[in-house]
């Protein structure tokens, strides 16, 4: 990082201007600043001078650190004075990374799973460099050591210290010779990028049944080449069979929705103004798949489709990558209009007992959350994911997406995702009646009611597509043929379909579908009482001995997500809703209520007779743990604790840069 032009925050003489930064300036207790930008704040500053020292006070009189937090205790303050008295000693990664590495009961894991990614053969490389593209953002951990993290990297060598060669996606050329190897991951936790992925002796007796042992399109003389066609995985690994990706991705669904959910692309408003705030996810089953099984379709939609990676900062292929991939989506939907009905067994079951049958998914306005089972209310919208689209979007925003690249490799990242979003709620129409579903589609995406439009976006709507346009014209519904074997008792067809799912298709294991009296309370609550709550919140209740973590999420409703800007005209607040969800349901806290030891009616009460904005500021004042309480930081880790999910392994500190300030 030195070389790179970076600098140790302690200064190169170990000056004083971090012990300054942490004990001598005031805080946000001095009320002497009102805001504290951490989050989107991108101006560094270039030495720990004296002088930068001087700037950085008068940009910020309450700016001593922890920023917009309460202070350290004094012997916080003291062990690090400490530590930059003894010289800042501290194991260095490499000696932390060989503690692991050569820890007993790791090793043979570590040597088997190597030795699996490592193997000569042809198509144990192009399975092995398959494999690699779709874990290299995972946070693997063996089945008996679920708190040891490692990623999967390609090394410069073999044996001992890992030497990482780093590339700009994981389908550069990494060069000719390398090494898979498993790198300890040895830095703090933290919520917000921890992708936990599993290995088990099941998943690598899977992996060579359906990858190795299965029959391939035909048998590779050579290996795979690193080219222009390396961001297009449909044309790359052809010749694997495609049941085996697609079971991948199916077996392992909430994995996969997280690298882009939590991974660098979904970070801002307007990288998460594409999806809706709340929806369920559903999946294929592969008998019914296109691109499983038909050659011809697979062949086309490989053609059709072209990647953000690969068209960079190009402006010109804009509009023919986007009508290239609505293309392929049209090729799929003709294919499978002229197959049997979509019936209930067309989706995928996970033989009722896999946990990634069904996803939801919540936006935060500036982040999400990825959750197995179904969550929450029924939502609005719901999808409906295949091996077309799924593969699409992980070479979109996790394989293939830029954090560096131009914005207009940004903009054609967040174009695909458009298409994938209504592709995904387009096949999840295919099953309802014909006569409904493009009735419920501009129901999903209606246009905004113009007295609602501020002036700006009028005018911009004048000189392009509004929702209605869009939906109607560029990204026409392409399912009307298709029929539907799928039965139904009322006319309230998509949540008797939900109902139906939830009750009988799926165990109740895989739908995860909780209630109790609090939560009931809560979800009733009308929308004049949420609209104006912050988007994710952390109640702490039961007793201080004995803590109990829920998160509050409000969803917020819109007349449409259809556009890249203006997404306070397009609010449809009437229609806004909270869920209540056990366990850590977001990585990042916008608020926390500390409810231990007290009364839980009180606060449901003073919740629902919220009215106006005015009332919901006293509400979180009375019960919001105010940045400037003392007792935060322990309150926050105990939050931090208690985000341990058993079942994904997810957990880590919460993020605390979107903090209100009240």
């Amino acid at each position: 990082w030195r070389e790179k032009g970076f600098f140790p925050v302690i200064g190169k003489d170990r000056n004083n201007s971090f012990i300054k930064l942490i004990s001598d300036l005031p805080g946000i207790e001095s009320g002497k600043q009102e805001v504290y930008d951490s989050e989107y704040s991108r101006v560094c500053v270039d030495s720990t001078s004296e002088s930068n020292l001087d700037v950085y006070k008068e940009a910020n009189p309450a700016g001593r650190m922890p920023y917009g937090l309460p202070a350290l205790k004094d012997s916080e303050i003291e062990k690090i004075k400490k530590w930059l008295a003894s010289g800042v000693k501290g194991p260095a990664t490499i000696t932390k990374e060989e503690k692991v590495l050569n820890h007993k009961k790791l090793k043979p894991h570590i040597k088997k799973w190597e030795s699996f990614y490592n193997k000569k053969g042809i198509k144990d490389q192009i399975v092995a460099r398959y494999l690699y593209e779709h874990l290299f953002l995972a946070h693997i951990y063996f089945e008996d050591f679920p708190l040891v993290n490692f990623r999967l990297v390609r090394s410069k060598t073999k044996y001992g210290p890992i030497q990482e060669i780093g590339t700009s996606f994981p389908f550069s050329d990494p060069g000719k010779t390398f090494t898979y190897r498993l790198r300890p991951v040895t830095n703090t936790i933290v919520h917000k990028v921890h992708i936990p992925f599993k290995l088990s002796n099941k998943k690598l007796k899977r992996w060579k049944k359906s990858f190795l042992e299965s029959k391939w399109e035909k048998e590779p003389k050579k290996l795979l080449t690193y080219d222009e066609q390396s961001s297009n995985p449909f044309k790359t690994f052809k010749d694997i069979p495609k049941k085996a990706r697609y079971e991948l991705f199916l077996n392992n669904s909430a994995y996969f929705i997280m690298t882009f959910i939590k991974g660098p692309v979904c970070r801002g408003q307007t990288a998460l103004n594409v999806i809706n705030d709340h929806f369920w996810v559903f999946f294929l089953d592969p008998k019914h798949d296109a691109l499983v099984n038909s050659k011809e379709v697979y062949e086309r939609v490989s053609k059709q489709v072209k990647f953000p990676a690969f068209l960079n900062g190009d402006f010109n292929p804009l509009a023919d990558f986007r009508e290239s991939y609505w293309d392929s989506v049209k090729t799929k939907f003709n294919y499978i209009q002229s197959k049997e009905n979509l019936g209930i067994n067309s989706l995928w079951q996970g033989n009722k007992d896999n946990p990634n049958a069904n996803i939801t998914v919540y936006r935060h306005f500036d982040s999400a959350t990825v959750l197995h089972g179904l969550k929450g209310q029924k939502p609005k919208t719901v999808w409906v994911l295949d091996y077309h689209v799924f593969e699409s979007i992980y070479y979109n925003l996790s394989a293939g997406y830029n954090v560096f690249g131009p914005l207009l490799h940004q903009l054609n990242s967040r174009l695909y995702m458009e298409i994938s979003r209504v592709a995904s709620e387009d096949l999840f129409l295919s099953f309802l009646p014909k006569n409904v579903r493009r009735d419920l589609r501009m129901k999903w995406n209606r246009p905004v009611p113009n007295q609602k439009e501020s002036f700006t976006k009028a005018s911009l709507d004048f000189f392009t597509a509004d929702a209605r346009e869009k939906f109607t014209e560029k990204l026409p519904y392409q399912g009307d043929k298709i029929k539907t074997s799928v039965t139904f008792k009322t006319d309230e067809y998509k949540n008797e379909l939900l109902e139906t799912l939830t009750s009988d298709y799926f165990s109740s294991s895989q739908t995860k579908m909780t209630s109790n009296n609090i939560k009931r309370e809560i979800e009733n609550i009308s929308s004049l009482s949420v609209k104006h709550l912050p988007d994710a919140m952390f109640i702490l209740t039961g007793t201080k001995a004995s803590p109990i973590l829920y998160t509050l999420i409000h969803n917020k409703d819109h007349y449409n997500v259809a556009m890249l800007l203006f997404e306070d005209d397009r609010r449809n607040r009437k229609n806004d809703s909270i869920d209540l969800l056990k366990g850590a349901a977001a990585s990042y806290a916008n608020l926390i209520f500390d409810l231990r030891d007290k009364n839980l009616n009180t606060f449901i009460s003073d919740l629902d007779a919220i009215k106006n904005k005015k009332d919901s500021d006293q509400f979180i004042k009375k019960f919001g743990l105010s940045r400037k309480d003392q007792s935060f930081w322990e309150v926050y880790k105990e939050i931090s604790k208690l985000t341990y999910n058993p079942l994904t392994t997810e957990r880590g500190h919460i993020d605390l840069n979107r903090y209100i300030n009240f």
